[in-house]
């Protein structure tokens, strides 16, 4: 069984470092889930898969998330936290 993992391109995004910042926007721990496994560069189609959830829930689940973070979409929530301090 292959395990799934991360195709992140840059190294100083850790979970660590996204949890602190994603906090802050008031997430679920769901939506933080989700958040992660995006910014990882998966797919919502390999997202629904591994989560055993339909695409379209996990659509749902981003319309939320970017609404509480204030963005307009997948590249500027990812912007977020590519961006070293």
């Amino acid at each position: 069984m292959k395990k799934w993992t991360s195709v992140m391109n840059e190294p100083y995004i850790t979970k660590d470092r996204y949890l602190e910042k994603a906090r802050e926007f008031g997430l679920t721990k769901r939506e933080l889930e989700l958040g992660y496994l995006k910014i990882s560069g998966f797919s919502n189609r390999r997202i629904a898969y591994m989560l055993g959830i339909s695409e379209q829930t996990v659509k749902n689940h981003f319309t939320r998330i970017y609404e509480k973070a204030w963005v307009p979409g997948r590249k500027e929530f990812r912007g977020l936290f590519s961006k070293p301090d």
